[in-house]
């Protein structure tokens, strides 16, 4: 199998990789440039390299793209399908990490200001926008810390687990008027998109924390810029952000991180190397 590796992945994947295929590496940068490749049937990728239709159009023999990320995002899904090119992605690996990046954020925001008593969390109420595999584990690492979870979703939940993890389902605009703290876990697709609009924010309690470790898009940053100017917001914390709205919010009790949430160690090993051993297993048959 003639495989294109794009980007750095884990040691161990590449490894996998270079001893099981026919293999060649190269930069995203020297993928967007190279006009065509011509045999080419595998590509791996992480969500930092775009393959979209014109990406797509240089490769004419691909069969399969396998993505060491949880997002898709950078993916034209619909024209993968057209053209029969077998998807392999295994999601919630990152889920561990982004779940603990959060809960560091939020504690981080918390204590604001040392010279000044700063906020607790026991007693607060926790929202939680996307209740999938992170989110679930963002419930399950605050339950010992005595907070009340709120959580919505589209998708219907397993009862006996929101019981075992004592999270109430409810609507969304229930979540937005209730949360002391709000924290979104939603995949970007095209329901998702600026799915908290100006009008989500304004429902927010004032002196509420928002923290954002799922994708810049799902949020209008415009209007979350705007409440950060009003002083709705005690705290904010991005994991992810345009660079504009990075140099605009310079002030007060605000955290950015540089999408890192999914780097942790143990993490990103899973995301490279489950899905590469899954493409071995295909070819391999």
């Amino acid at each position: 199998m003639k495989t294109l590796l794009v980007g750095d992945i884990h040691p161990h994947a590449r490894t996998l990789l270079e001893q099981n295929t026919s293999f060649r590496f190269n930069t995203t940068e020297q993928f967007l440039i190279t006009p065509l490749f011509p045999d080419v049937e595998a590509i791996v990728l992480r969500t930092f390299t775009p393959l979209k239709e014109t990406e797509l159009a240089k490769l004419p023999h691909l069969k399969y793209v396998v993505i060491c990320s949880v997002g898709t995002d950078n993916l034209q899904l619909e024209l993968l399908a057209q053209r029969n090119i077998v998807l392999i992605h295994c999601p919630g690996t990152n889920a561990n990490s982004v779940a603990e990046h959060t809960v560091y954020l939020l504690l981080s925001l918390l204590r604001e200001d040392f010279q000044k008593p700063y906020a607790e969390l026991k007693g607060k109420t926790i929202g939680i926008l996307g209740f999938g595999a992170i989110g679930k584990l963002v419930a399950r690492k605050v339950r010992g810390f005595d907070v009340r979870v709120v959580a919505f979703d589209v998708i219907e939940q397993d009862r006996n687990l929101l019981k075992e993890l004592q999270v109430e389902m409810t609507e969304l605009n229930r979540v937005l008027e209730q949360a002391d703290i709000l924290t979104v876990h939603v995949p970007l697709n095209k329901h998702t998109e600026k799915m908290i609009t100006a009008a989500h924010f304004r429902m927010m309690k004032d002196r509420s924390f928002f923290i954002n470790t799922s994708r810049a898009e799902v949020i209008d940053e415009d209007a979350l810029y705007q409440e950060y100017v009003r002083g709705k917001f005690r705290g904010i914390a991005l994991d992810v952000c345009s660079s504009p709205l990075k140099e605009m919010m310079t002030r007060g009790n605000v955290i950015i991180t540089d999408h890192c949430a999914a780097q942790g160690e143990d993490s990103f090993r899973e995301q490279c190397v489950k899905p590469v051993e899954e493409f071995l297993r295909r070819i391999q048959r």
